[in-house]
């Protein structure tokens, strides 16, 4: 994966265990700690096609839709080879892969068992498509 997504990652362990931390103060009538996130993405709104990855198993690239910032639509715009063992493979884990990534926000999702060259391929074009869209953000 890209280094973005496991920065994200390490920055949402960092949150979590600052919040939980601030939980564990002694003040009794202090105000709950307020729950934050460490990682709030801002996405432009569009849809953005990532970078095609390349494997021995073929070429993957996938498209993503933002709507309100939010991640509401993954499709896979290739998905490797016409190969039968490589087409039931991507049948399986590409509906998968969406749904990870539609609950995470986020690229940094687990590989799906059994899809060990379209997971990484088909997760790095989201994470770079996910790039896109938060430059276009900033812009």
């Amino acid at each position: 994966m890209r280094t973005m997504t496991r920065t994200v990652g390490a920055l949402a362990f960092a949150g979590a265990a600052t919040t939980l931390l601030a939980g564990c103060g002694g003040d009794a009538e202090a105000e709950p700690a307020a729950a934050t996130t460490a990682y709030d993405p801002l996405y432009a709104d569009g849809v953005y096609d990532g970078p095609v990855e390349t494997n021995p198993r073929g070429d993957y690239q996938a498209q993503v839709a933002i709507e309100g910032g939010v991640i509401t639509d993954v499709q896979a715009i290739q998905a490797g080879t016409q190969d039968a063992e490589s087409v039931s493979i991507n049948a399986r884990a590409i509906p998968e892969l969406r749904e990870k990534v539609l609950e995470a926000q986020s690229a940094d999702i687990e590989e799906v068992s059994g899809a060990s060259y379209t997971s990484p391929a088909f997760t790095d074009s989201v994470a770079g498509a996910l790039e896109d869209a938060a430059e276009a953000y900033s812009s």
